[in-house]
């Protein structure tokens, strides 16, 4: 039985049946890169991002995510299915994969289609690999939400490869002597190896494994090399997909180990539950955004591990750039739990950088969240504290630093922190009491300026050390430079809450604004709740702005 591959020695690449169906997906796929490409070039260019048709469609851009953001959550509040965008995103790729799969085609007799709209989704997936890809550059898009985009067509190549070889191998079984045959050929095995390489790697992805042994699936992805090399033995067809692919896995790689590498000293401070600030000194100078986080590999605990970080410190040095950066490394796996375990106050350790990553959405900058909305809520869930820590500063700096512009429209600013254990707020209490001072000290020189309240909330039951008393601090340092430098007010306390977590709901109902701005971090289920009640809360007269980062993968 003859498919319309050649399998025999020839090794030329005739046309082929199947080459329009493949080109097809990619299309689809091409076409939805483009799309997002051109949203982000309106977005960032100074030209267009302040047209009215681009407002207008920014809002009804908005209430959609909103909407879609929902997600079905179990009893524990932790997330059983994706949110409604994530699941119409598997709808659509359904939609576009099957008809060109199933129409005008017995797979019983012509499998290789399933096999060419595979390598037809690789150079997707490889545009879509690390935490510098081409498709994060192009769209804009963080990597660390195209995480779930990549998985979705890792998913779809591992399917499509498996109907490709089943019903191949099926057909091959009902003539021993014809299976025999096409087993001892070089290029059915190629096809094998190249099968069992993808499997290999879709078994290291898996959640569990990505998430308890992170180094496995770091160590599994590797096998994608020898899936990508079998398969172009195994098939000459594959090559033109791939090469694309490679080119943009080359740029990304490029962009990781020269452009945007660095070497530097980390020196450490130990911080109650779990958690060591890691200041770092850099050979050469860094700018970052707000959102943006590093890789950092400590070759005293690895030689080979690379793990995120978000930048928790602001540009104070003129022209935006610094050699010191802050990070927090909380103890969430065998990485952070060596390190809180080996480090010691004040030692320095030699230490690599990459980075910045992350997208740094303009979203993000002080000047555009007090120009757009006149309600700031920053939530926190745990560990992921630093990301709106980060913003908290960015915009304690621009309004108490500089002249309070006529632009600036926001009147009220919210943090709320959730910890299970309320040692955890030591991690940076003391400055956000302090930034309590320096905000009401603000305010009665200029009215103008929002006032901040600051929430904490405790989930655990164990409340020991809740009202532990914290020294009052007249200044912080960042940078060389002093920062916001309070008067001799007593410290204002913020509100603690115990035994109950962030009422999300009651909060946006106190806000002030048509379009208030949510800005939240947090565990999977922490976020799930966030992105459910905004969406719930969501209409055309009430349409929040959410930005919602992820630290799991």
């Amino acid at each position: 039985m003859e498919m319309d591959h050649n399998h025999g020695t020839d090794e030329n690449t005739p046309w082929n049946i199947n080459i329009p169906y493949a080109g097809i997906l990619a299309g689809v796929l091409a076409g939805l890169t483009v799309l997002l490409a051109i949203r982000h070039l309106f977005y960032t260019w100074t030209i267009t991002r302040n047209k009215e048709f681009i407002k207008l469609y920014s809002r009804w851009e908005r209430f959609i995510i909103n909407k879609c953001s929902y997600t079905l959550t179990g009893m524990r509040g932790q997330p059983l299915l994706p949110p409604i965008g994530g699941i119409l995103l598997i709808i659509m790729l359904l939609s576009t994969i099957l008809p060109l799969l199933l129409v005008k085609v017995d797979l019983a007799v012509n499998s290789n289609r399933a096999g060419f709209l595979a390598i037809a989704c690789v150079p997707f997936l490889l545009a879509s690999t690390g935490k510098h890809s081409a498709f994060a550059l192009v769209t804009g898009i963080s990597p660390v939400k195209l995480n779930y985009l990549h998985r979705l067509l890792a998913t779809a190549i591992v399917v499509l490869a498996t109907v490709h070889m089943a019903t191949m191998l099926k057909s091959w079984t009902r003539f021993p002597a014809f299976l025999e045959t096409k087993l001892a050929m070089t290029k059915v095995q190629y096809g094998l190896a190249g099968y069992g390489c993808l499997c290999v790697v879709f078994l290291g992805s898996l959640y569990p494994v990505r998430r308890f042994c992170y180094e496995a699936f770091m160590l599994t992805h590797l096998v994608g090399f020898g899936f990508l090399g079998a398969i172009a033995k195994h098939t000459p067809y594959a090559m033109r997909y791939f090469f694309a692919g490679f080119v943009c896995y080359a740029l990304n790689a490029f962009a990781g180990w020269f452009v945007k590498s660095r070497i530097g000293y980390a020196r450490f401070e130990i911080l109650s539950n779990g958690c060591t600030k890691i200041s770092l000194r850099l050979a050469s100078p860094l700018v970052h955004r707000p959102g943006q986080h590093i890789y950092i590999n400590l070759p005293t605990l690895s030689y080979f591990e690379w793990h995120p970080f978000t930048i928790t410190n602001i540009h104070m040095a003129p022209g935006g750039v610094s050699d010191m950066v802050e990070v927090h490394a909380c103890v969430r796996g065998n990485f952070t739990r060596k390190l809180y375990e080996r480090c010691q106050d004040g030692k320095e350790w030699l230490a690599f950088i990459s980075g910045p990553c992350g997208n740094g959405s303009i979203d993000l900058e002080p000047t555009t969240m007090l120009s757009s909305h006149e309600s700031i809520l920053l939530l926190a869930g745990g560990s992921g504290v630093t990301f709106p820590i980060r913003l908290l500063r960015e915009l304690a700096y621009t309004l108490i630093e500089f002249d309070m512009s006529s632009n600036y429209i926001t009147r009220e600013i919210y943090f709320c922190w959730s910890v299970r254990n309320p040692g955890q707020l030591a991690w940076f209490r003391e400055e956000l009491e302090h930034l309590l001072t320096v905000f009401e000290n603000a305010r009665r020189s200029d009215s103008r300026k929002p006032r901040l309240t600051i929430n904490f909330y405790i989930t655990g039951s164990d409340t020991t050390g809740v009202n532990e008393k914290i020294e009052d601090v007249q200044e912080y340092h960042n940078e060389g430079n002093t920062m916001l430098r309070a008067t001799s007010d007593e410290a204002t306390k913020a509100t603690l809450y115990t035994n109950t977590r962030i009422q999300v709901r009651s909060l946006l109902k106190n806000l002030s604004g048509r379009s208030p701005g949510v800005f939240a971090c947090g565990p999977s289920g922490f976020n799930a709740h966030v992105k459910n009640v905004v969406a719930k809360y969501t209409s055309l007269r009430s349409n929040p702005h959410l930005h919602c980062e992820e630290f799991e993968y």
